[in-house]
């Protein structure tokens, strides 16, 4: 048990570190490219380069009873419906308080959890949600200071709606199907929704709507690495970090993602601050500090719903 800890953690470490290129990549890749338009590229790229690696591990079975699978299938469209959320809302709030929701994933999963009763918060747990919280918060802050727009509310409504709607989506796939492959679930949760992001595109340019995109060898070799890294590969080890240590724990770590940027950032020039130090020692604490309380008080988790008659694993 100790070694699955062990590998968890690694898994989400190197999860959270491939993800982070995912926003120097957008820097370059949204100076001409519309976010609206590149959602359903990344997310198509990376389901199929996700697909083709399930299927030369024969999860060919798997990955069609999961898209034959009603519940799995509005699953992935809550997915879409998190992407859309987050694009419209970082549009329309300040990097600062985008942060500082999205550092609120821990949180949000241990509520979930807590309500579906698979998870028993107790005062280690909510001390440990603190820790990476205000970690989260203490590195972004500071990566952030001086960008962004100005905040509205919709903004934070639509930021929040993303944070929830992902984490909700990601305890489903974790819980609800832990009987299927990680990749099976990746490849085919992004491969269905694409549909949805491709209808909002298409609904926002019959309205007249103009969109800017760049099909230049460079910028799309950029997009094609984001893709196949920053969203497929650190994709499957989201899942493969929840199914082990739990999609809290995993939240938790996604909060050292302001501290990685920082650090590749710095071999660029950038300065790692002292502050930048104390968030990623909160975050790794309060993690640290979760699973010390795990073993003794997580519930035992029923039998999960099989993804089909055929389902593989």
């Amino acid at each position: 048990m100790g070694r699955d800890i062990i590998k968890g953690n690694l898994a989400g470490a190197v999860c959270m570190i491939v993800w982070s290129l995912h926003f120097p990549l957008s820097v370059s890749i949204l100076k001409t490219w519309d976010p609206l338009a590149l959602a359903p590229v990344r997310m198509g790229l990376a389901g199929v380069t996700v697909a083709l690696v399930a299927l030369a591990l024969g999860q060919a079975g798997s990955m069609l009873a999961l898209a034959r699978n009603t519940r799995f299938v509005l699953v992935s469209c809550v997915f879409s419906l998190s992407a859309l959320c987050f694009i419209i809302g970082q549009s329309r709030i300040d990097a600062v308080s985008a942060a500082v929701i999205v550092s609120a994933m821990p949180m949000i999963s241990a509520l979930m959890g807590w309500w579906d009763g698979l998870e028993k918060p107790g005062l280690k747990l909510l001390l440990a949600i603190v820790l990476t919280v205000a970690g989260g918060v203490l590195t972004s802050s500071v990566s952030a200071q001086g960008s962004g727009s100005e905040g509205s509310v919709s903004g934070i409504l639509f930021m929040l709606a993303g944070v929830i709607a992902y984490v909700w989506y990601s305890r489903q796939l974790v819980v609800t199907f832990a009987a299927a492959a990680d990749m099976s679930k990746v490849a085919v949760s992004m491969l269905v929704a694409i549909v949805p992001c491709a209808v909002v595109l298409a609904v926002f340019m019959a309205a007249g709507g103009e969109v800017e995109t760049d099909l230049s060898s460079e910028t799309l070799g950029l997009i094609l690495m984001m893709a196949c890294l920053s969203v497929g590969l650190s994709s499957v080890l989201w899942l493969w970090t929840g199914r082990i240590v739990g999609v809290t724990v995993a939240a938790m770590h996604h909060n050292m993602v302001p501290f990685y940027v920082i650090v590749m950032a710095a071999l660029g020039g950038a300065v790692v601050t002292g502050q930048h130090l104390a968030g990623a020692a909160l975050v790794i604490a309060g993690a640290g500090l979760a699973q010390l309380r795990a073993r003794k008080h997580r519930i035992a988790v029923t039998q999960p719903v099989a993804p089909g008659r055929d389902g593989g694993s």
